[in-house]
């Protein structure tokens, strides 16, 4: 299979230009938990973004390590949590609610 640049990750993370990318490399079929704080579809993303031990939030994410050994807090994009809560929760459903947003925000 030949490599298809869309395929990489952007450097920012907090992007939709990041989010997309990511969720057209996932399942379209797979379903994933979005109750799960560290097994989320933004856990999962984040993590695959470089982040460690994520744990999710409605509004934010916790990422560890800090210099003082404790969580950051860091706060999400308000798109991203409603692309992940939607109420059909596949990566297929994630990426078109990702793309809408992404639309909205062009136009």
């Amino acid at each position: 299979m030949l490599y298809d640049p869309k395929w990489a990750l952007k450097n920012e993370p907090f992007s939709l230009q990041s989010l997309i990318p990511w969720l057209e490399q996932q399942n379209p079929l797979e379903e994933y938990c979005y109750s799960s704080t560290g097994e989320c579809l933004l856990a999962r993303y984040f993590t695959a973004c470089g982040f460690n031990k994520v744990i999710m939030a409605a509004g934010f994410f916790y990422h560890w390590p800090r210099p003082n050994g404790l969580y950051e807090m860091t706060p999400l994009p308000p798109h991203f949590n409603d692309i992940a809560k939607g109420k059909v929760r596949t990566f297929g459903a994630a990426l078109a609610r990702a793309r809408a947003v992404a639309a909205q925000t062009v136009s």
